[in-house]
């Protein structure tokens, strides 16, 4: 029985970001056929990162009110299955329309992303990183063939494609055994009061937050940038699929890299590769080097979430597990997809693609020192 649930899980992940990969790759690119320019398709991305904050806030805290994580996955999914429907259904520039279908569409992607990770976390730690690896399987696989598919068929195809992909996962999701979580501490209140007035906690979740600015950056302004030098779809699906691909090796081999290096090492490093990443996204002008760039996933968005869940978990209780983690993911996910942008697109219009992107790479000098003072505090506490 465990074995075959193990198996669920699997497959669970695999479409869960199979189905993402559909609506959350060509979003930007359909935006632009539509014809709303970089200012409209930052308002549409500002709207899809409230709905991320306040979702991820309100399904964290449900999930630990309840102790069930199963139902609220399933009703977030359905969200947005209902908002992708709506996406593709009209093809004319109705901005309000688009702007409430693609805000519940990218917010919801967040928020399920989320709850996945936190979920498979809670339900196999020791199976996380070949879970995650999963995933991001699904997503490279999808990446490309939604590419494709728009090429042959047109957007209206990604409709028919993602209720196929999407009723799959909405069966998986109902097959799938939560966890059971009668014997947890209970939840109170007073306890959410607790987590924000925990020191550690709020200084790294103000880290990642920074780091996850510069890693919003990635989805947004590369992608502008590809687009204005005249990038295919199926160009713009490879680089999603590049990236996507090279994040398995290190989930899969997470448990050994945890074994040989420490989360603070992992995280300066990622952040450093960060940097570096961002410097060659503004020095390369062909669509083909900015996608071998895109390669350096490998040792820069695994990294930072595998520590973020680490670094949060050792700082908070058992019964705020999935509200400290999703709070976290709130801030420094949806925060960064409200803020970077918002700035981002105000900035290349004012000084171009290149520019913006070497500011994003400097940007990412504050993340660091922030590191080593929260290094700097727990030595300190531990002197002490």
């Amino acid at each position: 029985m465990k074995k075959m649930q193990t198996k669920l899980l699997y497959a669970l992940n695999f479409t869960v970001f199979l189905s993402i990969s559909i609506v959350n790759t060509q979003m930007l690119p359909l935006l632009k056929k539509l014809d709303y320019n970089v200012v409209e398709r930052g308002y549409i991305l500002a709207g899809s990162a409230i709905i991320a904050i306040l979702g991820q806030f309100l399904f964290g805290y449900l999930c630990d009110r309840l102790k069930k994580t199963k139902p609220f996955f399933y009703l977030a999914y359905l969200c947005l299955l209902i908002a992708s429907i709506m996406m593709f259904l009209k093809s004319g520039k109705l901005f309000f329309y688009h702007f409430s279908a693609a805000s519940i569409i990218l917010g919801m992607v967040k928020v399920i992303m989320g709850l996945t990770e936190t979920w498979m976390l809670e339900i196999q730690e020791d199976s996380y990183g070949k879970l995650r690896a999963c995933g991001a399987l699904g997503f490279t696989l999808g990446s490309p063939l939604t590419g494709m598919l728009v090429k042959m068929l047109g957007y209206r195809s990604l409709l028919y494609g993602f209720c196929i992909i999407g009723g799959l996962a909405l069966v998986l999701i109902y097959v799938v055994n939560d966890k059971n979580k009668k014997n947890t501490q209970p939840f109170h209140k007073n306890d959410i009061a607790k987590l924000i007035k925990n020191k550690d906690y709020c200084l790294l979740v103000c880290i990642f937050l920074f780091i996850y600015m510069i890693g919003t950056a990635d989805q947004y302004v590369v992608v502008d940038k590809l687009l204005s030098l005249d990038a295919s779809n199926t160009q713009i699906g490879i680089k999603w699929a590049v990236q996507s691909f090279m994040e398995i090796p290190l989930f899969l081999g997470a448990n050994w890299i945890l074994k040989k290096w420490n989360i603070h090492q992992l995280l300066v490093f990622g952040t450093g590769m960060y940097i570096l990443k961002f410097v060659l996204y503004g020095y390369f002008s062909e669509p083909l080097l900015l996608i071998l760039t895109s390669a350096l996933q490998l040792v820069t968005l695994p990294i930072i979430m595998l520590t973020s869940k680490l670094f949060i978990k050792a700082v908070t209780p058992q019964q705020l597990f999935h509200s400290a983690q999703m709070f976290a993911m709130a801030v420094f996910v949806g925060g960064s997809g409200l803020i970077t942008p918002i700035i981002t697109s105000y900035v290349a219009n004012r000084v171009g693609y290149d520019l913006t992107l070497y500011l994003t790479a400097a940007f990412g000098i504050l993340p660091l020192v922030l590191i080593g003072y929260y290094h700097h505090r727990q030595n300190s506490d531990k002197k002490g």
